[in-house]
């Protein structure tokens, strides 16, 4: 059984995340590669694929969307399952929704036998200075937020789904 994870990223934390995931998968017998969609990896020639994508300013990457629709059909053939990455995902009052992840699932061509929304980080130097701005100005607290026990423990949960 194979594995794609992909994911998209504008700071770092989505890949880290996604590393945390492929290494999971493999754990429990699985076998997981791990793709930035930068290099538009093909699910055509996976059994399953997970895609995750950093939030940036209450949207999933715009990369992330666009290889979501570019493949489709061959999404639609095979277990899928959803992730994001945020630093608003940390925010207990958010009660574990992601605006930016419900608006990508109303209009991606596939529903995921299972979806996560998982903290990431808000680290100001990686982030371009005019989202700086936005984030200072709404007073968004910085840090690093991820919980990487938690994406293994996800892996785990969805194993049993991605195989079918």
């Amino acid at each position: 059984m194979t594995v794609l994870v992909a994911y998209a990223t504008h700071s770092g934390a989505t890949r880290t995340l996604a590393e945390t995931l492929t290494t999971a998968l493999r754990a429990v017998g699985l076998e997981a590669d791990l793709a930035d969609i930068e290099d538009s990896p093909d699910p055509a020639g996976y059994d399953a694929v997970v895609l995750g994508s950093g939030v940036r300013v209450d949207a999933i990457e715009k990369a992330a969307t666009a290889w979501a629709l570019q493949h489709a059909q061959a999404l639609r053939q095979q277990p899928f399952a959803f992730f994001s990455c945020s630093g608003s995902a940390s925010d207990p009052s958010k009660g574990g929704k992601q605006k930016a992840t419900d608006a990508f699932l109303e209009k991606a061509p596939v529903t995921p036998v299972a979806v996560k929304n998982f903290p990431g980080w808000v680290l100001m130097d990686r982030i371009p200075l005019h989202e700086r701005l936005l984030l200072k100005s709404m007073r968004t607290p910085t840090g690093d937020f991820r919980d990487l026990p938690a994406v293994e423990a996800w892996g785990r949960e969805i194993a049993p789904l991605l195989r079918g």
